[in-house]
Formats: C-alpha cells, structure tokens, sequence
C-alpha cells in the first residue's frame, strides 16, 4: 500500500499513484484499435498475404467511417449554446449579461471546437477530454479550452462518479523541449540539466547542496527507466501534470436558509456574523484540489488549483462503459467484427468469381508444348493458351468450368454485413442520405428520430459533459468579474442596454454594490433550440406559416422577427429598420431606443 495522499503530495505517495495507473485495465490498446478501423487501417498482415495470393488487390471497404460521420454530422446539426439562468427574478439581469459574455468566451476560445474534437473521440474510442483553464499567453484571448488526446490522461480508476468528482488524482503527460522545461521552471533548472546529463557533469556529495543529494537518491530509486520521461534524441522531456484531491479540517457556516458556506478568517463579513451569532460554526472534513509538475520521480511544483471550482480542469466525455471494469467503449467496438466479416466475405467472393475447374485426361494435353502446372497458372487468365493433342482418345477430355453459384450467396451476405454495420452503431439509413424502404417524409423522419433514440445514451453524456465545460467557465469568469467595475452589452428588444457589474450606488440606505457578481446565485443551461444553420432554416420555413396566416396587424410584428431568423448579413438592422417603419419600439418622442 502507498503512502497516504496529503498537501504537498511526497514522493513515495506519487509512486504508489504511478503502480496504480499501471495496473489498470488494458483497455487503451482496443481504443486504438477501435480508432485505426475508422481511419481505415483494418487489414492486417495475414490478411494482406490472403489477397496477395489471391491475386486481388488491396482494396478499400472501410464502411466503418461513414457510418461514424453520420452520427458525428448529428452532434454538428443539433449544437445548442450555453445560457445562464438564476431563480432569484432580482439576479434575471445578472444572469442575462453573463449569459452574452458566456457566449463571446464559447466562440473566442473555440469551445465548440474542442466539445466536437472529444465528441468524436467519445464516439470512436469511448472517451474524450476537454481541458478548461485560463490562456498563458497574454496576446492571446484569456480563456482556452482546448481537446487532449485520451492517451495523455489518467483518472483514478475507482472513481464512480461522471465529472470525477470523486477521484483521488488525474495525471496528464506532455512531452516538452528540454529548453523550454527549464524556462518554465527556472528554479529547478539545475535539476532538470543534471537529470538530462545523468549527473555526469555533477558532484552531489561535496556537500554544497542537500536538495539535489536527494534528488539523486530518489532519481537511483525510481522503479523505472530514463526513458520513461527523456527522449534524448528527440531532446524532450515528459512532464506530469498531477491533479490531486486532499481532505483538511476546517469550518463551516450555516447559513439561515440551510446552505453551507467555508468559514474565513480573512473575509470580515464571515467573522462579524459568527461574532453577532447569525450564523453557527460546525467543523468538518474539506476537500482541496492542488497541481503538481513531475519529471520522473522529481517533483517541480506543488501549489494548490489556481482555478476557483473544486474539480480537475479535465472533463471527461464517456460514450459506453463495461460494467465490470468500468472501461470506456465507443461505437466502433460493435462494428469491427461485421466490418472484418466484410473484408473476408470480399475475399471470398473474388475467389469464387476467379475459380475454375479444370477437368482433362490424361492424353488431353500435348506435353511438349505445356505441361499441367502451366494450365492450372493460366486456365484463368483472359489470354490463356492451351494446346491439346490431336490424337487424344476423347474429344472431350478438357473440360473447363466456372462455379459462380455460390458467388450471388456471399454477396447476399455483404450487404447484410453492411446492413449490420449501420444497426449496431444506431444508424439507419435515412441518417445516411441512402434510399431506405419508407415511401413518406414523416416515416424518415421517424426513422432518424429512432436513429436519435438509440443514440440518446451517449448523447446525453456529451451533454452532460457540454454542461460541466460551461460551469467550470462560468465559474472562472465570475472570479475574473469580482471585485472589478465592467459593462456588459445585451440585447433588450430591438435595442441594447449595458448592464453593469459591481458598481457602487448610492441609495436611500446608503451606498451599495450594484449587481456583486459574486453573491449571484446562477447556473449553467443548455439552449434547448440548436443554434445552427439548418435549425434556423427550419425554424424560418415554419415562423413563415404563421406569418402568412396571420391578421395584418400582426404581420407587422412578426415580420421583422421571422427576418432574424433568415441568413442575410445584415438581418438585424434591416429588422429594426422594418420595426422602425411600422412603427414598433419608437419611444413617445419619436426617437430610436438607443438615442432615447
């Protein structure tokens, strides 16, 4: 058993972490697998000999893809956006600026992008990951999410949790140029230099440093080899970025309406209420999350999470899981045998459309001009020759036939492999684009919308997992917004109206902060109209009915809505235009609402 996990996470507590990642479950080998039939690698070598023998060519019967892209084409079409609601009606204004800043953060830090990229990670290798922090760069936008690649993550294995929120650690590996390791931690440089040069260049015992003497040791007592964490000839290093959870005893407040809020000590509002006994202190258990920096066995940070939720900035996108050892599987994993099914099908069926029987006595053929071997090579061949003899016993002692009876039996069997391919992903037909034997509009919609069903298990994680994304940036851009005055633009009818955060007014009982974006009780949700083109298409054809059959004093209002919803650049300022002429949203005075 290794040592316990604690703040400042030891050595020996890291190495028990790194037996425990290495003897989880192999699953990671199928996931490849899974990945290299979509990317169409899915004959292997035995299988290549076949056809070579066979005479065919390598050829290219990856339905695998297709099918894959159909269900990854549905993910695009049915993308929503984040909004943010509050229960409280006197926090609808807070909620509805942070709702527009939201959305500028999904579109400047590619969020949309990343959920996509893990999307189709879940659906292939049954895992994706998103990775949620703030930008390091300063010219660049200051958020980022971006997706990482399942092999560069481990999870604790015994977490039963979605969103990990039970897991004890969460290690991350990179592989960085030894360079730009020592600049990112300038203070263990020396290490990181005597570890690439393998302390050649170094006397640890002439007593001037303790600190790298026992750097030494451990590096001697490090279970595994250098090549773990250096690749010298590529001159890069591994880094282990290591999330980990630890407990603490601390305090509590409760609160008059029931919630729990982390005694401070340094936050005034927290002491003057215990000291005035508003409030009753309990003591209990706190979970912390803190980040480390490892290169093999050599701790370079430790510090706790600069982020202010307490999860791991990595968001797990889970498609199918066993249900013994919790190993995440895609939709590829069902398709693989009907796929290598295919491929030896194809083979069969070129063996059987190239097969010839040859039946010949044994004075059929003239043996001085070619022998058996030669007519059992050529018989096949378009261009083959055979010179019999001419005083043979039985004019029809050469006989050459073809068995193609079985050939229409294994064709058969193709199509019903492919068939197969498309039924154990969830894919019908009709998602495909392919004629199908519903004669009507509703009975291919209801074809697709049984596509949905089937697929509504892992859809329903890479929502759940698309929610955890946007409350972890909700979380980090309301710590950005505390304590700073800012103006945030929103949309109010056909105008904008800004909408400011911590500002401080006077009122009759004095001066307040107006809008404390810190004290606003909100969350996260999920649009439930797609904000996609082909939605707001079919949102306009049927907006148009309505339109059309309504009074004309209604016409006026809802023309200019139905405009919104068309993809002409300048759609909204020819809808305020319209409101302008029919005269909606001009003010007693006559005047626009932006000049009022």
């Amino acid at each position: 058993m290794g040592a316990p996990i604690t703040r400042n996470i030891s050595v020996e507590a890291y190495d028990g972490i790194c037996r425990d990642i290495r003897e989880q479950p192999k699953w990671r080998p199928d996931a490849d697998t899974d990945c290299d039939y979509y990317d169409g690698a899915q004959i292997s070598a035995e299988v290549m000999q076949r056809l070579k023998n066979a005479g065919i060519p390598q050829q290219d019967s990856n339905l695998i893809k297709p099918t894959v892209n159909a269900v990854l084409g549905l993910e695009a079409r049915s993308r929503t956006d984040y909004r943010i609601s509050s229960d409280d009606e006197s926090q609808a204004e807070i909620a509805q600026a942070l709702s527009a800043k939201i959305k500028e953060v999904e579109t400047e830090s590619r969020a949309d992008r990343a959920m996509s990229d893990a999307y189709s990670s879940m659906m292939r290798s049954g895992i994706g990951w998103v990775e949620v922090s703030r930008e390091f760069d300063p010219l660049k936008y200051p958020y980022r999410v971006r997706e990482v690649h399942r092999n560069d993550i481990y999870w604790d294995w015994t977490s039963r949790e979605p969103d990990l929120s039970d897991a004890r650690y969460l290690r991350r590996d990179k592989w960085v140029d030894r360079v730009q390791a020592a600049m990112m931690f300038p203070e263990q440089s020396a290490l990181v230099e005597n570890t690439w040069n393998g302390w050649a260049k170094t006397d640890v015992y002439d007593g001037t440093d303790t600190h790298m003497v026992r750097a030494f040791e451990v590096e001697q007592a490090w279970g595994r080899t250098h090549e773990d964490y250096l690749n010298r000839n590529a001159g890069m290093v591994r880094l282990s970025e290591l999330w980990y959870r630890h407990y603490e005893e601390g305090y509590v407040l409760a609160l008059p309406d029931g919630n729990m809020l982390e005694y401070r000590e340094d936050n005034p509002y927290h002491v003057a209420a215990l000291t005035q006994g508003l409030v009753q202190a309990q003591k209990t258990l706190l979970q912390r999350v803190r980040v480390s920096i490892w290169l093999g066995p050599h701790k370079l940070m430790d510090s706790p999470s600069p982020f202010p939720h307490g999860n791991f900035p990595y968001i797990p996108f889970w498609c199918f899981r066993k249900d013994r050892s919790r190993a995440p599987y895609g939709l590829i994993r069902d398709m693989r045998g009907p796929q290598d099914q295919i491929i030896d099908l194809d083979i069969l069926l070129y063996e059987i459309l190239n097969s010839v029987k040859v039946e010949i006595d044994n004075d059929a053929l003239d043996l001085s001009q070619n022998t058996y071997q030669e007519v059992a090579q050529n018989i096949s061949s378009l261009r083959s020759m055979t010179v019999l003899n001419a005083n043979r016993r039985n004019a029809n002692g050469f006989r050459v036939t073809r068995e193609h009876a079985l050939a229409s039996q294994v064709f058969q069997l193709v199509q019903e492999r492919k068939r197969r391919i498309e039924e154990v992903g969830g894919v019908y037909r009709a998602m495909l684009g392919a004629s199908t034997d519903a004669s009507s509009g509703i009975a291919i919609s209801n074809l697709v919308e049984q596509g949905s069903t089937v697929l509504a298990e892992p859809n329903d994680n890479f929502r759940y997992g698309r929610r955890l994304v946007g409350q972890q940036l909700l979380a980090i851009l309301i710590a950005d917004l505390a304590g700073k005055t800012s103006a945030i633009a929103v949309n109010q009818g056909a105008g904008r109206k800004l909408v400011y955060f911590n500002r401080r007014v006077i009122t009759d009982a004095g001066p307040e902060l107006e809008n404390d974006v810190t004290t606003a009780q909100v969350k996260v949700l999920l649009e439930d109209i797609p904000a996609t083109p082909s939605f707001r298409a079919q949102q306009l054809q049927a907006f148009s009915q309505v339109v059309q059959s309504a009074p004309p004093a209604y016409q006026k209002v809802l023309y200019p809505a139905m405009l919104e919803l068309s993809d002409v650049p300048n759609r909204h300022e020819l809808a305020n235009q319209l409101r302008q002429v029919a005269g909606i949203g001009v003010g007693p005075s006559g005047q626009e609402p932006q000049k009022q």
